[in-house]
């Protein structure tokens, strides 16, 4: 087994631009055989659910806080030339009113919703090696969306391929290849080390937030958007778009100005605030950014004009049950009776 090359039973048929195509396999098998159903996107139009008995207990001093940093702009608040002096960065915003569960709602009952950017929380070499693993990927999946964007969401198991998702284990049973023990290592640590950040920065219990969708975005400037999901420059907030996000984290694994250009992350003003309040930050490999997902924080990312932009995008939700249906565990594995139905077929 190995991470890269061709298949040991390789279709030689391409579409005329050099592409591998799953078409023409030796065994007979078809295209349709290989992939699975499309992947939905999970979670998309779920409302939000609160429980009966939400607690109202304060967390303890161990869970304080630190003090914030001073804002110091109204456009750029982040460059990527440099990373940040500070700790980290705050700015606190006005949060949107709704039911929030637990202690894991209590940053919402309590007026303190904010934004936050911290340079360097991940080792290096680890965020290292989620950049490769992320390239490999993509490279194996023959450059993967047809668009700008291609997703990649190791705990769910799914990757853009042309205009659509398919099962990433069908895609690595076909290319002969699997995750080697650091990926796995290194994809679950920064995992807990982002939730122990989250936490800590919000002031609340580790174990009161819940892992939701965890993907990477890898955006090349060289496509064209094909469909309206390509278009990733789009206003929004994540609550509204996928239902039970709490708190956002968005880690970067590139640098703009270095490695592609455009590409900065924008908070725009919420509804009725100061339309003047418009702040930006620019990617920066390892940089990451915090915030709490609902309409307080409104945001959109700028159209890159060069190069590739990699980012990690990870979740958290006060909702056991959408905790619960984040699955299967990573790395993704075939059901059986798909991969028996192939041998069969």
């Amino acid at each position: 087994r190995r991470r890269g090359g061709k298949p040991a039973k390789a279709a030689a048929a391409t579409d005329g631009s050099g592409v591998e195509e799953w078409g023409g396999l030796s065994n007979g098998a078809t295209l349709a055989a290989i992939l699975l159903a499309l992947v939905t996107a999970k979670g998309a139009q779920m409302a939000l659910r609160p429980r009966a008995n939400a607690e109202s207990a304060t967390p303890s001093a161990d869970f304080a806080p630190p003090a914030p940093s001073k804002f110091s702009g109204n456009e750029l608040w982040a460059g990527a030339g440099a990373p940040i002096t500070d700790e980290f960065l705050m700015q606190n915003v006005t949060c949107t009113k709704r039911p929030a569960q637990g202690l894991c709602g209590l940053p919402r009952r309590s007026g303190r919703c904010a934004r936050f950017v911290i340079d360097d929380v991940i080792p290096t070499g680890d965020a290292g090696e989620l950049r490769r693993l992320v390239e490999w990927l993509i490279s194996e999946a023959w450059g993967a969306g047809s668009g700008p964007p291609s997703v990649v969401d190791l705990h769910q198991g799914s990757i853009s391929y042309k205009e659509q998702f398919v099962e990433l284990a069908a895609l690595m049973d076909f290319k002969s290849i699997k995750f080697e023990e650091a990926q796995k290592e290194t994809y679950h640590r920064v995992r807990r080390i982002l939730r122990n950040a989250l936490a800590r920065l919000f002031g609340i219990p580790e174990e009161a937030i819940l892992h939701d969708m965890t993907f990477f975005s890898h955006i090349n400037a060289t496509k064209e958007a094909k469909t309206m999901h390509d278009e990733y420059w789009h206003l929004h907030t994540d609550t509204e778009q996928y239902g039970t996000f709490e708190y956002t984290s968005l880690l970067y694994l590139s640098t703009q100005g270095k490695d592609f250009d455009g590409g900065e992350f924008v908070f725009e003003p919420a509804d009725g605030a100061d339309e003047g309040r418009r702040v930006a930050v620019e990617p920066r490999f390892n940089r990451l950014v915090v915030f709490s997902s609902d309409a307080e924080n409104p945001h959109r990312v700028e159209k890159v004009s060069r190069g590739v932009r990699i980012a990690l995008t990870a979740a958290f939700t006060c909702d056991p049950e959408k905790a619960a249906s984040i699955g299967p565990g990573f790395p993704p594995k075939r059901p059986e009776s798909e991969a028996e139905s192939e041998e069969t077929g």
